[in-house]
């Protein structure tokens, strides 16, 4: 803490001075105040000076130098990347000096990459013969069909089945699900998991029927997963409980306290159910099969038995009965609990989902995102017991503006309007680690007088759309910002995570003129006015149909009208649209992918009517797009350097003919590929590995297009790769596996 401040010195003045200072206005206090900022600036930088000594405490800027002291070799900077520099830094000369071991290896993965890891050592897992002075028990040459478990995750990190040699590459399949050329004696598998686990605190549970229930407040199917623990040492190998791996039916029901519940220290595992916020203990789940079964669910708990019922011919007593609803079976597979008797008291769940990175609506940490209210901003926290619904505290802000901040993760019936003055502010959000979702029966409409500005942050929409209509007196917003949103593409999701409104729009903007700027979000089509701008940036924009294949077909961006009309200005950055766009300039594009396909009608996937203006650069553009200057595009710049390489080749130009040939041959296979194309996946708008590499590591900087460029994956593993070649010992060879 620094000690100089201007009333300390200020005090160490003659009391003279200070009197007469006062009689004066104090001026030489104003002048001391000064000089007691500098002095605390030069403190904190001396203070600075020391932490810098340290990896642990130094400033960002200091870890490369400090890691030079031992012969550290930088790598590729990941932004964000909580781990990184700093972390290995700090752990080089702990690696070097267990260089080659497997943990090792799995702790560097980990602190380069960022990912969990878990390391296999292949030849552990290679049918040999048994030395008879050092037998492992363990070591079966066959496996033992009586054990689901083991047999469960086959081919995946933690595999325990022994195989016979292959003498492939375990480079050849690395990164791919590919089993070819893992078993052998000198490899070594490093499986890494892209997708986090994000955590939903004591949300509403999705009631379908008296006794049956989803864990998803948003009625969709979810795979739960893991709550990752960390390893508090070097010298360990990963475990399932380390890594944010799926949790099935068969490991719930091996050991349920291992995933349900809370630690004896008191943090939660994986998953707990509260009834009236009173949590059902462990000895009261069981794991179970609760998959679709014509109108019911398979093993849904039955009616229970009149006990008298079940008394034996000779009189025998009745047998005991346990208390209702004794026994939750959950099926942590598709995200679903079945009571044996009718619940009538409220259902809450804390659980765990996977996403590929922070966007759209979560309980990550937004911190940086939400605006600092200046002073004399007015902030209402809702839920309050001065406010019963969010629309009277939205109501209360009137007429200087101000901010509603939602602090709990319920569901809230969401305003029907939302209003802001002449140049003023208003803003709705989700408190930084909160989770609210606003339900809807009909459009919530946006706006506001001339200059003024409504920003949401941090909120899932569920049940219709956003529209930003002119204001009863005509004038128009100023500006409406969304930050990590999540407006339902299709409106909500269907019992089998398909949308329920195929193709509805997400917004809608009939006022003129106005600045949209949409950053990390969820969305799905949008239709506006020519007149309007919109800077789209970290966002998946889905056309959301019936079928997510046919999604790229959909209309994702255009004018009111739909097909024919345009939309107003999109600059598009780092982000991933799912479906046709029509608009009428685009400004920037970069970094992007624009997956749309011909619908077969003549019409473009991708049109700009203003082809003259503005630039799209390191981006994927479906063939027939019509579009400003491309520089850099694909698959437009794999087909140029293609005919150059020809021309190159035979000597002279090429023709029509075989120009068209070769861009036919390409179009055919440089076009993305996803994991899934469904919002309720955990792998939404993922790039597979198999994609192009001149996508995956198409941007400006190397890194891949789209939404999760923000993610930096390609220079997470190159990095990894970098570091092997120093740590691995010789005569091993090491193969790179993504689990997610």
């Amino acid at each position: 803490m620094n000690r100089i401040n201007a009333d300390n010195l200020y005090a160490l003045l003659p009391a003279v001075h200070r009197l007469r200072d006062a009689d004066e206005g104090e001026p030489l206090r104003a002048l001391i105040a000064v000089l007691a900022r500098e002095g605390a600036a030069v403190e904190e930088n001396i203070e600075q000076l020391l932490d810098d000594l340290f990896i642990e405490t130094c400033a960002p800027w200091a870890a490369p130098y400090i890691g030079g002291v031992i012969g550290y070799r930088t790598l590729f900077p990941v932004e964000g990347l909580t781990t990184g520099t700093r972390a290995e830094v700090a752990n080089t000369i702990a690696y070097r000096r267990r260089k080659g071991t497997a943990a090792v290896l799995e702790q560097l993965a980990r602190d380069v990459t960022g990912w969990p890891a878990r390391v296999v050592e292949y030849f552990q897992l290679v049918a040999t013969c048994q030395h008879m002075n050092h037998i492992r028990a363990g070591h079966h040459a066959t496996p033992d069909l009586h054990d689901p478990l083991m047999l469960e995750p086959l081919g995946r990190a933690f595999d325990s089945v022994t195989r016979s040699v292959d003498v492939r590459s375990i480079t050849q399949g690395a990164g791919r699900k590919s089993t070819g050329g893992k078993h052998n004696l000198p490899n070594i598998g490093i499986f890494l998991w892209r997708l986090a686990a994000q955590r939903l605190s004591n949300v509403p549970a999705t009631q379908i029927d008296a006794r049956r229930y989803l864990f998803d407040p948003l009625g969709a199917p979810r795979q739960l997963v893991n709550r990752q623990e960390a390893e508090t040492e070097i010298e360990s190998l990963a475990q399932p409980i380390n890594v944010p791996g799926d949790i099935t039916r068969r490991m719930l029901h091996d050991d349920p306290a291992l995933w349900y519940g809370r630690t004896d220290a008191g943090s939660l595992r994986s998953l707990e159910v509260f009834i009236d916020n009173v949590a059902i203990p462990v000895t009261r789940i069981e794991a179970c099969d609760l998959s679709d079964d014509a109108p019911g669910w398979n093993h849904s708990p039955h009616d229970a038995i009149d006990p008298s019922l079940l008394a034996d011919l000779e009189g025998a007593p009745a047998p005991e009965v346990p208390a209702p609803n004794a026994l939750l079976r959950i099926d942590p597979e598709l995200g679903r609990m079945a009571f044996p008797e009718p619940e009538t008291r409220e259902v809450r769940v804390t659980y765990h989902t996977a996403f590929p990175a922070p966007i759209g609506g979560g309980e990550y940490n937004r911190a940086s995102s939400l605006a600092t209210a200046m002073s004399g901003t007015p902030v209402i926290a809702f839920p309050s017991a001065e406010h019963a619904t969010l629309q009277d505290a939205l109501d209360a802000l009137q007429p200087d503006g101000g901010i509603v901040e939602i602090t709990t993760n319920d569901v809230f019936v969401a305003p029907a309007t939302i209003t802001a003055a002449a140049a003023t502010e208003v803003g709705l959000r989700a408190a930084d680690g909160a989770r609210p979702i606003l339900r809807a029966a009909a459009p919530i409409e946006i706006h506001g007088g001339s200059d003024a500005r409504v920003s949401l942050n941090g909120l899932v929409v569920e049940g219709a759309a956003l529209h930003i209509v002119p204001d009863p007196s005509g004038a128009s917003l100023g500006a409406v910002s969304l930050s990590h949103m999540t407006l339902v593409p299709g409106l909500a999701f269907t019992e089998t995570g398909a949308p329920q409104s195929p193709g509805a729009e997400s917004l809608r903007i009939t006022a003129t003129g106005v600045e949209l700027d949409i950053a990390r979000s969820i969305a799905g089509p949008m239709r506006m006015l020519d007149t309007t701008n919109v800077r789209i940036e970290d966002c998946i924009i889905d056309a959301a149909s019936l079928a997510s294949l046919d999604s790229a077909e959909g209309l994702a961006v255009s004018g009111l009208a739909g097909e024919g009309d345009p939309a107003g200005a999109l600059t598009i950055l780092t982000s991933t649209v799912i479906g046709r766009i029509l608009t009428r300039s685009f400004p920037l594009v970069s970094d992007a992918i624009l997956f749309a396909r011909d619908p077969g009608d003549g019409s473009a996937p991708v049109r700009a009517l203003r082809k003259q203006e503005g630039c799209m650069r390191f981006s994927y553009v479906p063939d027939g797009s019509v579009t400003p200057r491309r520089y850099r595009c694909q698959p437009q710049l794999a087909i140029d350097q293609a005919v150059t390489a020809r021309e190159e080749e035979t000597g002279v130009p090429a023709t029509a003919a075989e120009r068209a040939l070769i861009a036919l041959r390409i179009r055919r296979w440089l076009r993305p590929s996803f994991t899934a194309l469904s919002a309720s996946a955990p792998a939404y708008a993922q790039l597979r590995q198999v994609a192009p590499a001149e996508i995956r590591t198409g941007a400006s900087d190397g890194g891949e297009m789209g939404v999760y460029h923000v993610l930096f994956q390609p220079q997470r593993e190159a990095n990894l790769r970098i570091r092997l070649e120093e740590y691995l010992r010789f005569g091993l060879e090491a193969g790179v596996f993504f689990e997610t």
